[in-house]
């Protein structure tokens, strides 16, 4: 039996008009998995009897299962997932003041072993499907049912979604038509360490969703030992490229930092990423490093991250510190590893 969310719009229609049932079917099957997030073929209410039987014996649509669920005080919920051959991923609902975001994986584990990351702990298993993407939107929306007001989704959960671009485009095809899930592009942000090829075809495919690049050091040298992925995707070259196609950029680039304390935190590090960053339209997100267990970094104190983020407001910069909700939780940037 095949699994429904692993297939576009036109492969279903294809499929279902080979099985004998007429093509505008597939638009009502993907209204109801998508739009309305139902997914028990019978109560599709105008889709006949014997077409409930003939997809119930075709397709699979249930969604991944949910293991464990965790719940902090400060509105953020993390969820475990357990994918059909027995690995787990997590996702993460943040509830913001007048929105939700969603943080989304899009691998199992992840291949590029930043130091600082418990997901690059794990390793890589291998990438998710595009239903297995899409499938964690549907289950996140089901937890607050009822809203219809603003969804951020944000792909920075397990995973470099760079890594695995053509699932991920499948994904977000259906994320954001409307026949699909409807999500604006513009309310999407793909979180990067950096994989220039990809980068340049992302914003080719997606131009309105917004890129989200980890920096976290402000020279190659330093983040070479924090990120191994710039031994291979040097940091001047991205740079350049922003700078190259910035008047063709729908929005700022966000260049992510996370803060980790005695190693990239210093104000002569302000100084520096100030004079890398000069010429890219960007805002900046600080984000004091999150404790993660055999993970040998600390949390920089309040008072050094207060510096680094005056010295680069005074040089014009749009600076935001990022106290990550869902810290105590293990829900926080860097602390996704699917433990139970």
């Amino acid at each position: 039996m095949k699994w429904i969310f692993d297939l576009t719009f036109e492969q279903l229609k294809e499929e279902i008009t080979a099985a004998g049932i007429k093509k505008f079917t597939a638009a009502q099957i993907f209204q109801w998995l998508y739009e309305k997030n139902i997914q028990d073929i019978n109560a599709w209410s105008n889709i006949g009897k014997t077409t409930h039987a003939a997809l119930a014996k075709q397709y699979d649509t249930t969604l991944n299962k949910i293991i464990a669920k965790k719940e902090d005080h400060a509105g953020a919920k993390k969820i475990l997932f357990q994918l059909s051959d027995g690995n787990r991923i997590e996702s993460v609902l943040i509830s913001e003041k007048d929105h939700y975001t969603f943080c989304i994986s899009t691998q199992v584990g992840c291949a590029l072993n930043c130091r600082f990351c418990a997901t690059g702990r794990m390793g890589f298993k291998r990438n998710l499907s595009p239903g297995e993407i899409l499938s964690q939107v549907l289950c996140l929306q089901k937890e607050i049912p009822g809203y219809t007001g603003k969804l951020n989704i944000v792909l920075m959960g397990m995973g470099e979604p760079l890594l695995n671009y053509e699932n991920l485009k499948l994904a977000l095809e259906i994320i954001t038509s409307e026949k699909g899930i409807g999500i604006s592009p513009r309310n999407i942000t793909l979180s990067t360490a950096g994989i220039l090829e990809k980068i340049r075809r992302f914003e080719k495919d997606f131009p309105r969703v917004k890129i989200s690049f980890s920096l976290n050091a402000p020279e190659n040298v330093l983040r070479e030992a924090l990120m191994p992925i710039s031994r291979k995707e040097k940091l001047p070259d991205i740079l350049e490229y922003f700078k190259a196609t910035a008047a063709d950029r729908k929005h700022r680039i966000t260049f992510e930092y996370v803060l980790i304390k005695g190693v990239n935190d210093s104000l002569d590090h302000a100084r520096l990423t100030s004079n890398l960053l000069r010429g890219i339209p960007c805002k900046i997100n600080l984000i004091p490093f999150n404790p993660n267990g055999s993970i040998g970094f600390e949390t920089p104190d309040p008072g050094d991250v207060e510096i680094f983020s005056d010295y680069l407001h005074s040089k014009g910069y749009t600076v935001i510190t990022r106290w990550s909700k869902g810290r105590d939780i293990k829900s926080a940037c860097g602390q996704l590893a699917a433990e139970e």
